[in-house]
């Protein structure tokens, strides 16, 4: 699986003036950096404190497009580095750059002369990069994927002095890492950018993808020949202890809103708080994915030794907060420009002598404001409640956000036009639009536009109404128009909820002191496939397609107090569902467990697949109890409950979008609470991923990593008539007919009477190929002949008619992939099911694994495992090489459209025993 920001190890060359020539070492001038001071930096305790900041959101290449936002994040992290609160890195030992600043020379220097001359055992460094990412073609054979990850920076793919320059390639910057690493290794890498693209909806999009496609004529950084960095990470063998923080993972795209990063965002948000004890990257690293989650779809990812201080700071303890200015009214604060303020955003106000835990405990608050307005670093805020016991606020005092503004709460819908594939007519989608203005919910944390959107409304080929995500996955199809509205607002109330974080000063720490599993149920049913891998507590747990479940809390034994433990269990179709399920109150002593599986409370494992949920369970003292059930439901049901108080009444107005109008000193929250946030992802052919164990279930035994009874039904497009699901759909027929290897897998003159007297006699690789399609009833190439491998790769191969070359391609599913190997004058091929999880399908030759695993290799048609081959650029020995990507033209055509790509209806009633599970 590609990850995000995927950088090796390698050595250093410098930019000598544009000229791109190789120096060994580094020795580009010294010279004044815009934004460095080259000549000063301070060391505190013996320590220097050193980063190099980059922003890059301007770029010379009119074909790499601008970005809003990377400069003000970079500043944003200046602020968290070096301003007040922050993290104790003085101004003149750090290294802006932005925009214009950030060439390709002056990267180079920063490290060359900014932080390698000064730099000594035990230092601390930041490296901070946002921009765009990008990918080149590795020139030198130290990639696996055959390509080099870069940065993108102002001056990339740009032509100067008669010189072509590329980007920032990953063996140029992980040499630099190394030089760095080997003088300290007290080293943090941070990457608000990504190296691969997704599945977006483009420029329609209200986010913004850090990713820039590969240049067309791409320029390598001038490596010797042979050298690289090889890594498959951003931390290698050789720098075990370089952190590494990355925007994205899995495939998904960095993203920015409104000009900001939503990666950096989160991670201000979690470094900016206060606490008795110094902050962990582990304990970063468990706050950081809700909050992101809970405004984009990527996935961040964290490696290194993420059990040490950040930033090596073991003494910050105040948050980085606003103050209070003027006492009014109206009140007025002041302060740095942080994450989620805006109209609506909540802080709590607390004495400007308070740090540490103690900012973080409601009962120690003078009172709670709502922002009224926002102007640059300023603001107007409305008293929503008070401590009695407390002093008056007070000029000085520091107010610290708890919930963030209403625009962040708000999700924006595109309905889309007729005017494009899957379009609502207009009298539709001025229907749909009433729906939302009527519901009382929805109106206020909505909205509606026909030009952009992070979700979007759009028509299936049947013309139901269909709501996708903005990872551009079908979240929710509505059997009645009406429907949508309830579901949208379901969908950003799920946002609100994921940016709560607890407030549990010295007492409790989210993450930590609930921890959350999530168990199978005690009955199962005929549908439920698979088999359940229990994760550990607080992590994310992956479940097999059907298996019901249910949560099990337990409190931390050393906990000072018992709690109140109810949850949230957050679907991405948009539903929720609160527990304790009868509104009961479930409390639990320090040291003690419960499960929760009372009627109402056992969840089905469903659609839609391959998607993260999310699992919020909270802790309240016993004097602060909160009906979970009722806060996911509507507005109109809530206000039925007189018992609101505290934190309750404080997030029903929350989710509503009605903070601030009055003062209301009942509703303060003055008892200390906790969370704990994990994700959880519903599989269909679970775990084939992992092949580390020979005797791993759905595996066979006694053979290579066949992949028995596998379900194709993940893979299918919704359209029955699409090209895609024809040949899925011919391909599974015969891999399932041949269960057992009934077909074995030989090479004969195809002229028996019938396919099926064919069959008996075997089939190979390449007879396979042409059997899946030819008798899907798809064209293959002029006369629909038999090809073998030699003639699929040659450069007038026949298959050019119907299909075209795939090679510089991310793999999709439905592509061939065609080996040869030169030395012993035979070949193979194979279709592509999934290219993240390497399955692959064909009349199969073992790929390597049979000699390591000391079993019988696998012959005849199948789904495979490509274990042993990671990069799918080999087969089963070192000179069968892949000489040729095949992509059918027609696939191309209909995922373009969407007809063609994976949808859900295969699977609706797969958890079904009514129905045979779907079969």
């Amino acid at each position: 699986m590609k990850r995000c920001n995927r950088l090796g190890f390698g050595i250093c060359y410098g930019l000598l003036g544009l000229a791109l020539a190789p120096a060994s070492p580094c020795q580009a001038a010294i010279q004044q950096l815009p934004g460095c001071a080259i000549e000063q930096t301070t060391e505190t305790g013996g320590i220097r404190k050193l980063a190099v900041v980059v922003g890059v959101g301007q770029y010379i290449s009119d074909k790499v497009p601008d970005l809003a936002g990377p400069p003000q994040d970079a500043r944003r992290m200046l602020e968290i580095l070096s301003g007040k609160n922050g993290y104790g890195f003085p101004k003149e030992n750090v290294c802006l750059l932005l925009d214009d600043q950030a060439t390709l020379q002056n990267l180079q220097d920063a490290f060359d002369n900014f932080l390698l001359p000064r730099l000594k055992e035990q230092d601390i460094v930041v490296f901070y990069y946002a921009g765009h990412g990008s990918q080149t073609a590795d020139k030198n054979g130290d990639e696996p994927d055959g390509q080099d990850e870069t940065l993108v920076l102002h001056d990339s793919r740009t032509e100067q002095n008669g010189r072509k320059l590329g980007d920032f390639i990953d063996d140029r910057l992980n040499g630099l890492l190394a030089k760095v690493y080997k003088k300290s290794n007290n080293v943090t890498v941070i990457l608000d950018s990504c190296n691969s693209g997704t599945a977006t909806r483009g420029d329609r999009e209200t986010m913004v993808a850090r990713f820039v496609e590969p240049a067309a004529d791409p320029v390598e950084d001038l490596l010797a020949e042979g050298v690289g960095d090889g890594a498959g990470e951003l931390a290698p063998e050789s720098m075990p202890n370089l952190i590494a923080l990355t925007a994205a993972s899995d495939g998904t795209s960095a993203l920015e809103q409104a000009g900001r990063g939503v990666f950096t965002d989160a991670l201000l948000q979690v470094l900016g708080q206060g606490s008795s004890q110094a902050l962990t990257y582990a304990q970063a690293a468990r706050q950081i994915p809700a909050l992101v989650a809970a405004r984009s779809y990527q996935i961040p990812y964290f490696q290194g030794n993420l059990e040490r201080p950040v930033f090596g700071n073991s003494l910050r303890t105040a948050p980085v907060a606003w103050e209070v200015t003027e006492l009014g009214p109206p009140l007025k604060l002041a302060g740095p420009p942080l994450p989620g303020l805006g109209a609506g955003a909540e802080l709590r106000i607390y004495d400007g002598a308070l740090s540490g835990a103690d900012t973080r405990d409601p009962a120690k608050a003078k009172a709670s404001v709502v922002l009224d307005s926002l102007t640059g670093l300023t603001a107007t805020a409305n008293v929503v409640g008070k401590n009695a016991s407390a002093a008056a606020m007070a000029v000085g005092d520091i107010a610290v956000p708890v919930r963030p503004a209403d625009d962040y709460v708000r999700i924006n819908v595109r309905i889309k036009p007729e005017s494009e594939p899957g379009g609502v007519p207009p009298d539709r989608a001025a229907a749909i639009k009433q729906a939302i203005t009527d519901d009382p919910d929805a109106k206020s944390l909505l909205n509606v536009s026909d030009g952009s959107g992070d979700f979007e409304l759009s028509l299936t080929s049947d013309g139901l109404l269909q709501l996708k995500g903005p990872e551009n996955r079908v979240r929710n199809v509505f059997g009645q128009d009406s429907d949508a509205a309830h579901n949208l607002w379901q969908h950003a109330r799920q946002k609100g909820l994921l940016q709560l974080r607890g407030e549990g000063g010295s007492e409790f720490s989210d993450n930590q002191s609930l921890q959350v599993e999530v168990v199978p149920s005690a009955r199962q049913d005929d549908c439920a496939k698979g088999v359940w891998e229990a994760a550990a507590p607080n992590a994310d747990q992956i479940m097999p397609l059907c298996h019901r479940w249910n949560v099990k809390v337990t409190l931390d034994k050393n906990a000072p107090s018992p709690l109140l433990v109810g949850g949230v269990v957050l679907s991405t179709d948009g539903s929720s569902y609160g527990f304790p399920a009868d509104g009961r109150r479930e409390l639990l002593k320090p040291g003690e467990s419960t499960t929760f599986n009372a009627s109402g409370e056992t969840f089905r494992a469903g659609l839609p697949l391959d998607v993260w949920d999310q699992l919020i369970v909270f802790g309240t003292k016993e004097k602060n109890p909160v009906r979970w059930d009722l806060l996911t439901q509507s507005a109109h049901t809530r206000a039925a409950d007189p018992a609101k108080t505290g934190l309750y009444r404080a997030l029903d107005r929350y989710l509503t979008g009605t903070r601030g109008q009055a003062l209301d000193s009942d509703s303060a929250e003055d008892t200390t609470w906790t969370l704990s946030k994990i994700k959880l992802r519903v599989e269909a052919n679970s775990r084939f991923q992992k092949s580390g164990d020979r005797g791993l279930a759905g595996f066979s035994r006694t053979r290579e990593f066949t992949i028995p009874h596998f379900d194709i039904r993940p893979y299918l497009p919704d359209d029955n008539q699409t090209a895609l699901y024809k040949v899925l759909q011919k391909a599974d027929w015969l891999a399932q007919a041949a269960a057992g290897d009934g077909f074995g897998y030989k090479g004969h003159a195809w002229n028996a009477a019938s396919d099926l007297d064919n069959l008996k006699r075997g089939i190979d690789c390449s007879r396979a190929i042409w059997f899946a399609f030819t008798r899907a009833g798809l064209p293959y190439n002029a006369g629909d002949k038999y090809l073998n491998t030699a003639d699929m790769v040659k450069a007038a191969s026949p298959l050019a008619q119907h299909f075209e070359r795939c090679d510089s391609e991310p793999l999709q599913t439905g592509d061939l992939l065609v080996y040869r190997d030169p030395t012993r004058g035979d070949g193979h091929v194979v279709m592509v099911v999934d290219p993240q999880k390497r399955i692959a399908w064909g009349s199969h030759g073992y790929d390597g694994n049979a000699k390591e695993l000391k079993v019988k290799p696998d012959i005849g048609v199948e789904y495979q495992l490509i274990k042993y081959k990671k990069d799918w650029e080999r087969w089963d020995r070192k000179t069968m090489r892949q000489k040729a990507c095949w992509r059918y033209r027609k696939f191309g055509e209909e995922a373009h459209s969407a007809r063609g790509l994976p949808g859900i209806k295969a699977l609706a009633k797969a958890c079904d025993i009514k129905s045979r599970c779907g079969n």
